[in-house]
Formats: structure tokens, sequence, C-alpha cells
């Protein structure tokens, strides 16, 4: 007790203010424990606060990598003006949405119905002190400027009306409330799905396609893998080429441009330019889990080598900066030193000079920092570069422009280890093992040792931090990114104990999550479909609850899992650009799933991985022969495995010439 007092004490001459974060876990919420706000974590004690003083909440949710939420601490939560309005007219809550992304996607969702736009971080949400919300924002500044209203004006503007007229604003917010659980709690018509969705789906996402740089939208972009997926599985049910070449029109300019580090590899979050040139400087675990994955499929059907050399890039920079003991840290900062991507940017005399000092002709360093997008007048602010392939450049120049870089320090590591995020890295290192095998032994490591982490006493747990016991325990995206990257295991190591855990993780997650026929994300929020960031869970779930079935062959679980997707088959025939996870879910049972059987199955895997057949999967069984399954029954057997791929590879062909799916006049 002494020394917590002793620590207190010495944290309050130091900073000069410490608050309730201080014996918090989460390394988003420690950031702020000096700030002169009296933040509180979300919890009882917040609300009971509120209810005490009859207080409304001032609710700021983000994460430790976050870039703006950076900057609204530094403007407004280290403000004293600013500070002491939250503290006397409203009760401050900070929200790790890493460590509670069921409470993030819940307001996003109330920010969305108020605004008509998705959010953002940092998300402000302002609630009455019965947690109803009427007032939501992403970053606002402190002062009022063009046009937009800043904290020392909506501050004290809410705390009068809530004071005089809270009737009013509760009200306002019980309207918000209904539009959100409305759509939460929607009962989906039946509708008839066919083959037809495949088409659907390519005409809504070419309406969004950037037919110059690749990619979705004009504006700032994210990578949305999960429709880069669905394109792909597009392109082999139909043969459209349409659909292969707005895949690779977008991964090849991702991994030219800005968003990819063209110096030690991975991939940043987004950018804010329509070009894929300037990036948001954030490396989060789960963007570049989800790019390998795609890039590695995209290579099984193109065999293009850059495609192969950007996964080993990812994955060796990955395991570099975010791996620990076997684990993955979650993120990456955008800054150093204050300064966004300061790490990361160029100055093109420095770079000239250091490389002449070390060896390299000035007529070639030169010619490299050119092929870079390194230049003189920047690319970047002022005079700043961030480097973008142009053209070839030797690889000991790429090194020593490495080394440049260490200068400065690299950006902090957010090292909370999540499970969901961990899991969906593990398994794309898994599928990886088509370039290396190596990729494959050590992510079996690693998910021996996530699960020895999160997995305690049967119980799954979401997030913890290294050398620390969890505490939070899991949600919907933990038990089915956990079982999907199990069900990778199982079929490619054919070790029977990854197919039961996986069983076993789903029968909890059912138990946990599954309620009067709805799906919930954690205890009180449902899943949705939304792949907004990553792919959806509810997505995500669907898939392991169809991989479970084929592997096991059990026909009442399939039968569950069809059920559970077709009762979202309203909203994915409505826009089923908008779900690409769920949507190649519904493909999965429209197209059909086929189960690859042979006691020699793990001789093949390199050549299972690349048929072009999109919902295929492998056991290991005691059959002389190799047999392709459906679910209810088996359609080809033989001992070539030539000749099974091609009886697959046919079935296809035999959808095809049945039904048009839209590709007649693509191919």
């Amino acid at each position: 007790m002494k020394r917590v007092l002793l620590f207190i004490l010495l944290s309050i001459f130091v900073y000069g203010h410490t608050n309730a974060l201080i014996d918090e876990e989460s390394p988003y919420l420690r950031q702020h424990a000096h700030n002169p706000v009296d933040w509180l974590p979300w919890g009882e004690e917040a609300f009971e606060k509120a209810k005490k003083e009859h207080k409304p909440l001032f609710v700021s949710i983000g994460y430790s990598t976050c870039h703006w939420c950076h900057v609204m601490e530094k403007e407004s939560f280290e403000n004293e003006e600013i500070a002491k309005l939250l503290n006397l007219y409203y009760v401050p809550v900070k929200v790790d949405k890493e460590e509670r992304p069921d409470l993030d996607k819940y307001y996003q969702l109330v920010f969305s119905v108020m605004h008509h736009r998705s959010g953002g971080w940092p998300l402000t949400i302002i609630m009455s002190e019965d947690g109803i919300p009427f007032f939501s924002g992403t970053y606002i500044p402190p002062e009022d400027g063009y046009g937009v209203k800043g904290l020392k004006t909506i501050l004290p503007y809410y705390a009068k009306v809530y004071k005089k007229n809270r009737e009013k604003l509760e009200n306002r917010g019980r309207a918000v409330l209904r539009l959100v659980e409305s759509y939460l709690y929607a009962q989906s018509p039946k509708v008839s799905l066919d083959k037809s969705l495949a088409k659907s789906a390519l005409v809504e996402l070419e309406k969004s396609f950037d037919r110059i740089y690749g990619g979705f939208g004009k504006r700032v972009k994210f990578p949305e893998s999960a429709k880069l997926e669905l394109l792909l599985d597009i392109y082999e049910i139909t043969k459209n080429k349409k659909a292969l070449t707005m895949v690779t029109k977008t991964l090849d300019n991702m991994a030219d441009r800005g968003l990819y580090d063209q110096i030690e590899g991975a991939f940043f979050r987004y950018t804010t330019d329509r070009a894929w040139e300037i990036p948001h400087f954030e490396k989060m675990l789960y963007t570049n889990a989800e790019l390998i994955r795609v890039y590695t499929r995209a290579y099984t059907l193109t065999k293009n080598p850059r495609y192969k050399e950007v996964v080993e890039q990812t994955i060796k920079e990955i395991d570099r900066r975010f791996g620990i003991v076997g684990l993955y840290k979650s993120a990456s900062d955008a800054d150093t030193l204050g300064e966004e991507g300061r790490y990361f940017l160029f100055d093109y005399n420095e770079a000239l000079r250091y490389l002449t000092t070390h060896g390299i002709d000035p007529k070639k360093a030169k010619e490299a920092l050119k092929n870079l997008a390194i230049t003189p007048y920047g690319n970047f602010d002022g005079e700043l570069s961030h480097a973008q392939k142009e053209g070839k450049v030797d690889e000991k120049i790429v090194r020593l422009l490495a080394k440049l870089r260490t200068k400065y320090p690299y950006p902090f590591i957010d090292e909370k280890i999540i499970t969901a995020w961990n899991a969906m890295y593990i398994d794309a290192k898994m599928r990886s093992f088509i370039f290396d095998r190596r990729y494959l032994d050590e992510a079996v490591q690693s998910l021996e040792k996530l699960l020895k982490a999160s997995l305690r006493n049967g119980k799954l747990y979401h997030q913890q931090l290294p050398n620390k016991a969890p505490t939070k325990e899991a949600m919907l995206e933990d038990y089915a990114f956990l079982i999907k990257a199990l069900s990778s295991a199982y079929q490619l190591t054919f070790q029977k104990r990854y197919l039961d855990l996986a069983n076993r993780l789903f029968v909890q997650a059912k138990q946990k999550f599954y309620k009067n026929g709805t799906w919930y994300y954690s205890a009180i929020v449902p899943a949705d479909l939304n792949d907004s960031y990553y792919s959806s869970a509810l997505g995500t779930l669907y898939h392991a609850m169809l991989d479970l079935a084929m592997l096991q062959e059990d026909f009442q679980l399939y039968n569950f899992a069809k059920a559970s997707i077709e009762a979202k088959g309203a909203l994915i025939k409505q826009m089923p650009a908008s779900y690409p996870t769920a949507t190649r879910a519904m493909l999965r049972v429209i197209v059909g799933d086929v189960l690859l059987k042979s006691a020699n199955i793990d001789k093949y895997l390199e050549k299972i991985a690349s048929i072009p057949y999109p919902y295929l999967l492998d056991k290991k069984e005691p059959i002389k022969d190799f047999m392709a399954c459906k679910i209810d029954s088996c359609f080809a057997s033989s001992e070539s495995f030539d000749e099974i791929e091609e009886k697959i590879v046919k079935l296809l062909e035999e959808q095809q010439a049945k039904q048009t799916w839209g590709s007649k006049n693509a191919r």
C-alpha cells in the first residue's frame, strides 16, 4: 500500500496530474493517465458517478496508435481550460476500441445513424446518465473554426441544455437508438439466392472501383481486402476476367506506391489520397494479415513474382517489429517524436550524402533515389519524400536507406496481444507455405503459443499484455478467427486435435453468443455483417462453421450454418459488395464446397493451393484413391491427383454451362 501511495505521489510530482486510468492495462488508456481530465474507464463506477451527480457522460473512444487521437489529446485533453469544463460538467470516460471492439462497433453505428455517414477515431459520444446518446463526433478541434464548433463551445452548450432540458436530448437519443436497434435486430425476409449473386456483386463492386489506380472510392483509400477476396472468388467461379483485373490493378498499385513500405516492407493502414501515395503511417497487424492472404492467393492465379516478394517482405517485417516470443503485438503508431511519419520519410540531400559516403557511386545513388520517388522537392510534406517504387533499386541501397532511418526512433508499438488479430495473422502465414515451408512451421508454433496464452482453464480471452495474465473474456471475433486458424492448421498438418479444439470452441461460441436466432458480438451487442476495417466476425464465423461442417462431414452443422447465412440473405442480396465476407459465405453455399480426401493428401498441399476452385478443403483419410465430395455425396474418385483436379475444375465448368454467371462477354 505504501509503495502504491508513493508511486501516485511521485506521478503527481513528475506529471502534475494522475487520474484513474493509471491502473488500467490498456496502453491507450494509460497514455491518458496524466491528462488533467479526470478520466474513468468504461464501467459501473462511471455510470454510478453520473447518476449520483446528474451529469452526462463524455465518452471518448480511440486507440494507442491513432494519429488524430494524439492530436485531440494534445489540443484538448491536455488543455487546462477544456479539462476544467469536462471535469465540472461531465463524467469523462475513455475507451480503448481494441480492448472493447463491441462498444466501438455499437457507437460507430450510433454515429452513422446520426450523421448518415461512417465514423472513425477518435469517436466522441455524449450520453445521458442513463446511457442515452444525444451527441456524436469524430475529431473535434478545441476552438470554433471553418464552420465547425470546437469543444470550448460544445461542452458548455450541452451541459446547459442537459441541465435545463434533459428530456429533449434524451428523446432525440431514444429516436437514434430505435433506428440502431431496428438495424441490429432486423428480421430479414426469406429470399431465393442463386448463382446470379456473383454477377450482382461484381456489378456493385465495379460502380465504386477506381479504374485508374485500383481500389474502391476516389478519396481516402483503404485496402479493403475482403472485397478483393470476393473478386477472386467471383473470378474463379465465373472466369470473368474483369474480376481478376480489378484485383491485380489494386494489388499492383498498392504494392508499388506509398501504401507499402518500400524500404522495410509491410503495409500502412490507409492512404489519404486516391493514388495510394500519401499514407497514414500506422501499421496494423490485421491489415497486413489480410493482405498477406490476398497476395498469396493472387499469386496462385497469376504467378506474379512481385506478389511473392511482397508477402515475404511483409512477413519478415511484421515478425521483426511485432513479434514477441512467437506471438504478435497489435499495431505501430504513425508518429515519431510527435511528427507524423518522420521515421519513414527521407530528405533527398541527406539520403544522397548518406549513400555516397557509404560507397555508392553518386550517379547510381541519384538514379536509385529517383526510382524511389525521393526527390529534392519532396512528395509528402515540404521537402521530405516518402518512398515509392518507380523503377528497380539495388538491394544494397535499400538496406542503406533502412539504416539511415534509424537516426529516428521507430514509432511506438502497442504491445497488446489480441487473440483475433493473432489468429488472423497466423492463419495467413500458414497459407503462405507455398513460398516457404518454414512459414507453416513457424505459424503452427505461434498457434500453439496463442492457445496456451489465450485459452486458460477452458476459457478463451480477448487480449493480454506480455507476461501478464489475460483478464478480458473473448468476443465473437476471437472465436471466429481462431476457429478459422485451427481449420487451416488441421488441413495443413492433419493433426486431429486442431479440428477437435475448433469444434469445442464453436460449441462454446454458440452457447455464449447465439440467442433466440441472433448471433451476438459480445454479451450486449448483436453481431453485424459489416467488413469495416477487417473481415466481419459474423461473416468469418459463417466460413468457420462451413469449414467444420465439411471437415467433419456433419450435415446437421452444415444445415445450421446454411440457415444462419440465409437468415441474412435479404441484406446480402440487396448489397452483396457491402458485406463481402458474408457474400462469399453465401456463394460457398450456392456453388458448394468440395472436400478432397486421400491417405496421401499431405504430399499434394502446394498443388491443392493452386486448384482454381474457391471453396476447396482437404482431409487425410485412410483411402488409397483421391476422392472429391460435396456435403451430401462424393462425385469423383481416382488414383491420379491430376485426374481428380481436372474433375474438380470441370465441376465449375459444368455449372458455368448451366448458368451464365454474367461472364459470357468477358471470356
